[in-house]
């Protein structure tokens, strides 16, 4: 079952994220802020769902992400060169790194890369001490 810290450190962490997506001007489109909440959330969520028994496997594999990318290939077809910057705008505002483009007959095929999500990585290194360590409120 994970412990009372445990979930406190989830919590703090979607409550900072929460914080600073705040400071984001509201949009139609869910900011890179936004996503990362609602993804801690629902990792929060599950913890307190399944009660999870191994939190160390949990933290093992969520560690596994860091230094890990997500690869993403589009297909993109323009107007201009307004509506392609626009385009790989939108990628960049979710995080993504124009790693590659190449002309095709449809338009261009242009292949993304950002970082693996690690939920710990978002946390404070003075938080995850404490709970690693055993210091104030890892109980």
């Amino acid at each position: 079952m994970a412990s009372k810290a445990q979930l406190g450190v989830i919590a703090s962490a979607v409550l900072l994220v929460h914080a600073l997506s705040a400071c984001q001007p509201e949009s139609e489109e869910p900011s890179a802020a936004r996503k990362a909440l609602d993804e801690l959330q629902e990792k929060y969520d599950e913890l307190v769902e399944e009660k999870l028994d191994v939190p160390v496997k949990w933290a093992t594999d969520d560690i596994e992400n860091l230094g890990d990318w997500e690869y993403r290939v589009e297909n993109l077809s323009y107007s201009s060169t307004d509506d392609l910057a626009a385009q790989l705008n939108e990628f960049g505002n979710e995080k993504w790194e124009l790693i590659w483009i190449e002309r095709t007959p449809d338009g261009l095929l242009v292949v993304l890369k950002k970082p693996s999500v690690s939920y710990l990585s978002k946390i404070p290194l003075s938080e995850l001490g404490k709970i690693v360590i055993g210091g104030e409120g890892s109980q």
